[in-house]
């Protein structure tokens, strides 16, 4: 199963504005998201793509996603959000997290790592990857920063009579 990491950032009048113009940025704004705890699949490949491709899935389906974001109205206000990773042969794990700068974002997602790698006995086929980005909210009112892990859609564009 591949598993998409996207990101993006965003500004408008108001966090929830901001908050979608970031998920339009990852290209994952027409969609309804299903938050999923941290759990991999096994056998399942992640990937870095920045922003899915256009039209991947019909408008409005359900796509399931490991999400991290952060929101602020405060002009200058840093937004930092991420996601990290470490894939076992059982499977694997993901840690969210947001912060007020990259960096510490950074530093989270390695502590959490670390955490949720000590409590599973799995066969650890790597150390851990980030993903973070960070914005900065501009005089436009508000600003925002996702990550997100995309797996396959639930519906997938299914009509009635495909069942």
């Amino acid at each position: 199963m591949p598993i998409d990491v996207v990101w993006g950032t965003g500004s408008a009048r108001t966090e929830l504005g901001a908050f979608d113009a970031a998920l339009s940025d990852a290209n994952v704004h027409n969609y309804n998201l299903v938050e999923l705890s941290s759990i991999v699949p096994e056998g399942a490949a992640v990937e870095r793509v920045g922003a899915l491709e256009p039209g991947r899935w019909a408008t409005g389906d359900l796509v399931a996603v490991v999400l991290a974001s952060r929101t602020s109205s405060t002009p200058g206000d840093r937004v930092a959000a991420g996601l990290g990773w470490a894939l076992a042969e059982e499977g694997g794990v993901f840690v969210e997290n947001d912060a007020p700068s990259a960096g510490a974002c950074e530093h989270l997602l390695e502590a959490n790592l670390a955490d949720a790698r000590s409590i599973r006995d799995w066969g650890w086929t790597s150390g851990g990857e980030r993903q973070v980005v960070e914005g900065v909210v501009d005089d436009a009112g508000a600003g925002a920063a996702v990550v997100a892990a995309v797996f396959h859609p639930i519906s997938a564009g299914r009509r009635d009579d495909d069942r």
